[in-house]
């Protein structure tokens, strides 16, 4: 509510804000037995107004007063904090004084960031630096990791990592499938179909035009290739002998360097 009034919020809409946000109870009913507690902070899951008024919430975060040095990102709520310094002391104190202003935040809004899925990466092009360094939040130290993980996306200076999460992550759900698509029964030609177009085709090109630099690698694309012909293999109801261009043919499916280049 103090945010609508520092974004000047028209007095209708303020009243039906403060109207939304009063007098909230959440019941819940077991069997014959029912509970109630006051509602004091939140929206609903899956509510209408929820993503608008977390958006108005948050932007009063990317407004904090960051040093110079100091650039904030935010998508939904994950949050991504880039400080550089001209020595590994320097980028650690400037870290620390950035995420003490985040913690004060937090704590005015009633909002506690996770310490245990926060991480940081540390990144310099001076071999004799010193790569240790010591960032807290909630005064805990943060793990330090050579790849960060940011929306579902592994990186550091390439994408090779993101490559690898990628496909040992489909391998399992492939090899999941397996199971249930054998030549004679199982899941049929169409079933199988639609699960790779409608679920493991959006694994494989997420982020894609992030990172399609690193499938233009052989390495990178025949780790991609693989888990296309696995799949088509299973679509097709082939013999595993079969060569990846001639599983594409047989299944109907695009190559994967031409599906990811369409989707660029």
């Amino acid at each position: 509510m103090n945010q609508l009034k520092e974004l000047e919020c028209p007095a209708n809409l303020y009243r039906l804000s403060a109207s939304y946000f009063s007098n909230r109870r959440a019941k819940l009913t077991i069997n014959n037995y029912t509970t109630e507690k006051e509602v004091q902070k939140g929206c609903p899951q899956g509510s209408c107004c929820g993503p608008g008024y977390w958006n108005v919430l948050y932007n009063s975060l990317l407004n904090l007063k960051f040093s110079s040095r100091t650039k904030v990102i935010a998508f939904a709520d994950d949050l991504i904090v880039l400080t550089r310094g001209t020595s590994t002391i320097e980028a650690d104190n400037y870290a620390n004084q950035e995420l003490k202003k985040i913690e004060r935040w937090a704590t005015d809004n009633k909002i506690e960031f996770n310490d245990k899925k926060s991480q940081v990466l540390f990144i310099s092009r001076k071999r004799n630096d010193e790569k240790n360094v010591s960032i807290y939040l909630n005064y805990k130290k943060l793990d330090q990791t050579k790849e960060l993980k940011y929306l579902e996306i592994y990186s550091k200076f390439n994408f090779n990592a993101h490559i690898d999460y990628t496909t040992d992550k489909l391998i399992k759900l492939v090899n999941m499938l397996a199971r249930t698509a054998k030549l004679q029964w199982g899941l049929g030609h169409k079933a199988l179909k639609t699960i790779y177009e409608g679920a493991i085709v959006p694994i494989l090109t997420y982020g894609v035009p992030i990172w399609v630099e690193a499938i233009r690698k052989s390495r990178n694309l025949a780790k991609y290739k693989r888990i296309q012909r696995l799949m088509n293999i299973k679509i097709a109801k082939a013999y595993r002998t079969i060569s990846y261009d001639a599983s594409c043919v047989i299944a109907g499916e695009l190559p994967i360097e031409i599906l990811i280049g369409q989707k660029v």
